[in-house]
């Protein structure tokens, strides 16, 4: 029988030192990286583009309008800065934080005694002023008066009682002579000398002279005190121009501290100029209230800083809730484009549905500096107000600074800038044409064409980034993660 060979063991093989152990997991890694650096180029360098659609709009007619917003509070319309205008010890504070008042309520009161003792003492100056301007303009009482009238009425009389005397003895006189001369005429005719009765006759006719010449002088000095009465009457009676100017002068100077000095009163007594609410009150009773000045109602409540509501030097504070205004900061850019008058839509956080209409009211005109940002603090006006509405709510104003109606317009999107020059990319035939155009409002979402574009032609918009990780450019592909994006294109309002 033949023996059967003997199996020979296979040698073993040797590994290889340097590939065993952290060698091995390196080279692993490498391959592969190797392996997906292949794969990525296939899908990237040496891939064939896919078609991608080009996107276009169409230049129309509308509306383009640009907005600017801003985010503030709310706050109350009128804030009243109270306090009194004397200085004095307060005896009474009449209302509480959180009370409403009405316009004229009295709120608070400070000791008057000072005061009232200084109107006293005008009063009693404008009374002593008014005496003398009385007796200025009527100098006599009526029995002065009734006594000068009565030495008139007895002048008068007087003098027709002399009159009357003297008329009687002249008469007397006269028949006397007349009797005379018919004696001598009968005792002495034809140029007889009767010597008695001639006598008799020569001495009535020297008394019959006396007698006229001393009645015409008592006849001439009852009339001088008729003269004389009445004149006395009318000088007692006249008023004298400068007396009565000084008089009346020195009444209305007595009228004019009595009206300061009843201010002063008056002003001891702090009374609400409007109706609102009390947010603050600086004092109690028995201390000393300083004068101030109070602001007046209606001023636009302060922007809103870190130091508080009202001010620490007011002795109280009122607020006039019946309307807000809604105080904003704005950036420097969206600030000068703003102006007084343009309406505004406010919105609220707290209440989504309510929007009111208002007005830019005031723009501060000093900036606001905070980490660098230069903001503007603008104050609406709001048209109408809400009971839902409460100072310090959040509000919302968008205001529309700009606005072009029938305009020709496109996306904004589909302008750019090349050089300093606008343009705009047009679809014409199939190619597409860069074109230079004239601009006007920019709106949110369109741009006004004034020239350059019209209606109906079709422009280029930017490509959007595909799934495939390429976008396009007007058909042009572009590789890897560049381009566009989402286009730009922003929702709302043109």
């Amino acid at each position: 029988m033949r023996q059967a060979p003997t199996l020979k063991p296979l040698p073993q093989i040797r590994r290889s030192a340097w590939l065993s152990g952290t060698r091995a997991w390196l080279v692993g890694l490498g391959l592969v990286a190797i392996l997906l650096v292949g794969l990525i180029a296939r899908d990237t360098v040496f891939a064939q583009p896919a078609a991608v659609a080009l996107r276009t709009a169409t230049a129309d007619r509308g509306t383009v309008t640009s907005v600017v917003s801003g985010t503030g509070s709310l706050l109350p319309a009128g804030r009243m800065n109270v306090s009194f205008k004397q200085t004095g010890i307060l005896t009474e504070i009449d209302v509480k934080v959180g009370d409403k008042v009405t316009t004229g309520q009295v709120l608070a009161r400070i000791d008057s005694s000072t005061q009232q003792a200084a109107l006293a003492s005008a009063q009693a100056s404008l009374a002593s002023a008014q005496a003398n301007l009385q007796a200025t303009q009527t100098p006599l009482t009526s029995a002065q008066l009734a006594q000068l009238q009565h030495q008139v009425s007895a002048a008068q009389q007087n003098y027709n009682d002399t009159v009357a005397s003297v008329n009687a003895t002249n008469q007397t006189d006269a028949a006397t002579v007349a009797s005379d001369q018919a004696k001598v005429n009968a005792d002495c005719p034809n140029g007889a000398q009767c010597s008695q009765e001639q006598a008799q006759l020569a001495s009535d006719k020297n008394k019959q002279n006396m007698d006229a010449i001393s009645g015409q002088s008592r006849i001439n000095s009852a009339a001088q005190q008729i003269t004389s009465s009445r004149d006395n009457l009318a000088v007692q009676t006249q008023v004298k121009p400068n007396a009565l100017a000084s008089s009346q002068a020195q009444v209305a100077s007595a009228q004019a501290q009595v009206q300061t000095a009843q201010v002063a009163v008056n002003q001891t007594t702090l009374t609400a100029p409007s109706s609102g609410v009390v947010i603050s009150i600086n004092g109690v009773p028995g201390e000393t209230a300083g004068s101030g000045t109070a602001q007046a109602p209606g001023s636009l409540a302060p922007q809103p800083s870190s130091s508080g509501t009202g001010s620490s030097s007011a002795f109280i504070v009122i607020d006039d809730n019946s309307s807000f205004v809604a105080v904003m900061p704005f950036a420097e850019t969206d600030a000068a484009r703003l102006a007084a008058n343009q309406t505004a839509s406010v919105t609220f956080d707290a209440i989504p549905n309510l929007t009111i209409s208002g007005h830019v009211l005031t723009l501060s005109p000093s900036a606001t500096v905070v980490s660098n940002v230069v903001d503007y603090y603008v104050s609406f006006v709001l048209n109408r107000t809400d009971p839902r509405l409460r100072e310090g709510m959040t509000a919302n104003a968008s205001v529309t600074v700009a606005q072009a109606d029938n305009a020709v317009r496109v996306p904004n999107a589909a302008v750019h800038t090349t050089g300093g020059t606008t343009m705009v990319t047009v679809l014409t035939n199939g190619q597409q044409v860069p074109t230079e155009v004239v601009t006007g409002v920019v709106g949110d979402t369109y741009t006004e064409i004034k020239a350059g574009l019209n209606e109906g032609d079709r422009v280029v918009l930017p490509a959007l980034r595909t799934s495939a990780g390429t976008t396009t450019n007007g058909g042009n592909l572009i590789r890897g993660g560049g381009g566009f994006g989402g286009g730009g294109v922003r929702g709302g309002g043109g």
